[in-house]
């Protein structure tokens, strides 16, 4: 077990040494191009310039996200203890709009377990599995959120009772640009991930087509 985490660790750093040299490689000409497009619409007006400045934007967001979640070192946030059943609460309040036709399930137990780590990452990476669990409900559904604390360790389960992975491509899932969905990126689960890892932590999926996927997640305790 302990040899297939630090294979599976080591696998993200070569993935993501590879995708900051490829993201910086990319980001240079793209922000050359913005840079002339910009120039060219001071002397010229068409709609075409802005969509192209547009879809530039987006382009370059997605490689500043890219080299966020290859690099988490590059992060100056400092450790604190982390009350990680407070912060849960607080974001589901960011997905109450998006929740009226999902039923909502929290067990948050051993709340006075804290953890010490950097609370900006971890908020980007509990958002991240809570919107991936919404929009993996296509319409009704429920989602449950697990907190304990067992043999030394926090545990956070995360559930859902949505379309499901095939399990050829739940090994996939914390790869950059890998997604189950037809329009995303990936980035969201590779940030869960590098965050995870980064903290001593680990993470595994559990998933069955037609009825869901729990992901959980273990942070030891400091």
């Amino acid at each position: 077990m302990a040899e297939k985490l630090l294979t599976d660790r080591e696998k993200l750093v070569s993935i993501g040494q590879i995708a900051t040299g490829i993201a910086h490689e990319v980001k240079n000409p793209l922000t050359a191009v913005k840079g002339f497009l910009q120039l060219l619409k001071e002397s010229k007006s068409h709609p075409y310039l802005d969509m192209m400045e547009s879809e530039l934007e987006k382009a370059l967001a997605t490689l500043q996200n890219l080299l966020q979640v290859s690099k988490p070192d590059l992060h100056e946030e400092s450790l604190v203890p982390i009350d990680l059943c407070q912060e849960l609460e607080s974001l589901l309040f960011l997905f109450q709009e998006r929740l009226y036709n999902v039923k909502l399930e929290m067990d948050l137990r051993n709340s006075e377990r804290k953890i010490i780590g950097k609370r900006n990452l971890f908020l980007k990476a509990f958002f991240n599995l809570i919107k991936n669990a919404i929009e993996a409900i296509q319409e009704t559904g429920k989602i449950k959120i697990e907190h304990y604390y067992q043999n030394e360790w926090i545990h956070i389960k995360v559930s859902d009772t949505g379309v499901g992975i095939p399990e050829d491509k739940v090994k996939m899932l914390g790869t950059p640009f890998f997604s189950t969905k037809s329009e995303g990126t990936g980035l969201g689960l590779t940030q869960v991930f590098t965050t995870i890892h980064k903290h001593g932590g680990n993470i595994s999926i559990h998933s069955t087509i037609g009825k869901g996927t729990t992901f959980h997640i273990q942070l030891p305790v400091r």
